[in-house]
């Protein structure tokens, strides 16, 4: 599929959101420094949607950036009513993570799996699993801003992404950054009214936590050990070298491991979402 103009994306993400629930506005720029941004000092209401052919300046987590790849990658950012941030970045992981296996061939859909708590990750054979897809959750006051980025049409990652990062187009998907997109804008407002446990089973699916050797800054200080189990709600049980512990996700931040610890991402035995700087 080739990719569409930018002149069109206004009104098929407008015809999408028609059929939504949480989504009414719609905001397509050429440009800009950060879509967060952009729906922050816009003052955008609940209800929004900003999107830009090319970011330039996005963030992620804990302060860390996202890398500029031109117009190969997705950033959106969707505002909606502010409420637990715990729960806005499960269904935001779980709609990235559906709307990037709907944009990839079945036969490669498993490959791509969630990293608590919302880093969409791809199986890649013989290395560490890179990172596709990352979201990022902000509160504003009764709005909460949820922003997306997912890398689509990249063939490669130059310097210290070349192995820590994967596009969908890397695993055979379409390079049509609004196929992927209004995907999102799909998946998004389902898992935005779906129950919690229904949502806690969907991540619960595509989790692909339990296994990895991760460190995690607590307010107890740094814990280093292998996950056990993720629970994408209350947090993680891990087992350290003094035994296990549970670790809180309102507390608990991950740091990123030494490339010496890093653990191979297995796609599931069966099935059941600009590049990140982490």
């Amino acid at each position: 599929m080739n990719e569409r103009p930018l002149e069109v994306w206004p009104d098929a993400l407008e015809r999408a959101c028609a059929d939504t629930t949480h989504f009414r506005q719609v905001r397509v720029l050429r440009e800009t420094a950060s879509t967060q941004d952009a729906a922050d000092e816009g003052g955008l209401p609940v209800g929004s949607l900003v999107t830009a052919g090319r970011q330039s300046a996005g963030r992620g987590r804990l302060g860390h950036a996202w890398a500029d790849t031109a117009d190969d990658g997705i950033a959106v950012t969707f505002v909606v009513q502010r409420q637990d941030p715990e729960r806005l970045a499960m269904a935001a992981a779980v709609a990235v993570a559906q709307a990037a296996r709907d944009s990839v061939p079945v036969n490669e859909a498993a490959r791509l799996g969630l990293k608590w708590p919302n880093d969409l990750l791809c199986a890649w054979p013989g290395s560490t699993p890179r990172k596709v897809a990352g979201v990022l959750v902000e509160a504003r006051e009764a709005r909460a801003l949820i922003g997306i980025g997912v890398n689509v049409r990249q063939r490669a990652f130059a310097g210290e992404l070349a192995d820590r990062a994967a596009s969908l187009h890397m695993i055979g998907g379409v390079q049509d950054r609004l196929h992927t997109l209004l995907a999102l804008v799909q998946r998004l407002d389902v898992a935005l009214s779906a129950t919690s446990a229904s949502l806690e089973a969907d991540y619960g699916a595509l989790d692909r936590t339990a296994g990895l050797r991760m460190r995690f800054n607590t307010p107890q200080g740094l814990v280093e050990g292998v996950v056990l189990h993720c629970d994408p709600s209350r947090g993680l049980r891990v087992r350290t070298d003094a035994g296990e512990q549970w670790l809180a996700a309102a507390t608990t931040r991950v740091q990123p491991d030494p490339p010496a610890s890093r653990s191979t991402l297995q796609p599931p035995c069966v099935d059941s979402p600009a590049s990140p700087r982490s």
